[in-house]
């Protein structure tokens, strides 16, 4: 779980079908001590829910909003009362609605966003300020006074229907792989709805905790995770941990080495026998002659000796 270094009390995980997700550190060093960020997986069409706990009874009330994709979702407010056993824990799946007098939950799943080629269109302004968020799950974490119930069943409605196709260009060269959505709404039990003062008046949260979400080969392409590692050669690795079919591979591998390794030796052999006879040639007289006759390239040294008159005498045989 997240934790951050102020406050450790407080933790965080995102979940899928109730797992919770591997989560990755992340390497900005100018966030604040009050600020914990992570990096998880998403995966496409999956619906996702965030599970957060408090340890210890707080001094005062707890108020929690959480954001999807830089926009806020909803809240839950955490009195007292909640911390009998001095500790509470809470899993948000979705977004609650009242329609007609019914409350409603639409869940919150992750969807892939859709890029097209950017050449030629004008990015709008409201788009470049949706992707400003986008990719990140957050929790703020805001002390309260004076909670009091409003009697209303209005909720401030959250549209998180998807962004549409998104151009290239609009990316700036972030790896944004996904983004968050909601399901259709479905039949939900009754809530409250309270209202509450912030203790802080600039209404700073004491904690924050920051989930980015991205495909995996995403993750793999910003080294928050790993590279797969090149496999092993066969004949690299140790035998007993083979299979059968790597054993098979492998004695297929040695048997098509060793029948190729005669036509090597004869190829080389032809080399060495070539390298010996370049000083010769040989020269058939015609096709019905049997006799051949060798002559050699190399230049004789021609004899030469003088006569009595002193006259040079040249040996051409």
């Amino acid at each position: 779980m997240a934790i951050t270094d102020t406050f450790p009390a407080v933790k965080a995980e995102v979940l899928i079908s109730g797992v919770a997700l591997q989560e990755y550190e992340d390497d900005d060093n100018s966030i604040s001590a009050k600020t914990v960020i992570k990096h998880i997986e998403a995966v496409s069409g999956a619906e996702f829910a965030v599970r957060y706990k408090v340890d210890g009874k707080p001094k005062y009330a707890i108020r929690v909003d959480l954001f999807l994709d830089g926009k806020k979702a909803t809240g839950n407010v955490l009195q007292h009362y909640l911390f009998t056993s001095g500790s509470h824990e809470n899993t948000v799946t979705g977004v609650n609605s009242n329609q007609g007098g019914k409350w409603l939950l639409s869940k919150f799943s992750f969807s892939d966003l859709r890029t097209v080629d950017s050449a030629g269109r004008v990015v709008a302004d409201q788009l470049m300020k949706d992707l400003r968020g986008m990719g990140q799950i957050t929790l703020e974490f805001h002390y309260i006074v004076n909670v009091r119930a409003t009697g209303t069943t209005y909720l401030r409605e959250m549209k998180k229907s998807g962004l549409g196709e998104v151009p290239e260009k609009a990316l700036k060269g972030k790896a944004l792989s996904h983004q968050a959505t909601l399901r259709s709404p479905v039949p939900a039990d009754n809530i409250s709805i309270v209202d509450s003062d912030y203790l802080d008046p600039k209404r700073r949260p004491f904690a924050s905790i920051t989930f980015k979400y991205r495909l995996r080969d995403a993750l793999k392409a910003l080294l928050i995770i790993p590279r797969s590692p090149s496999p092993v050669p066969l004949e690299e690795r140790d035998v007993d941990s083979l299979s059968s079919e790597e054993m098979r591979e492998l004695l297929q591998r040695q048997r098509a080495r060793e029948a190729a390794a005669p036509v090597v030796k004869q190829e080389r052999g032809i080399k060495r026998e070539s390298n010996r006879d370049r000083d010769s040639t040989m020269e058939a007289l015609n096709e019905d002659d049997d006799d051949v006759t060798f002559v050699s390239t190399k230049r004789s040294r021609l004899l030469v000796t003088l006569n009595e008159d002193g006259v040079e005498t040249i040996d051409l045989t």
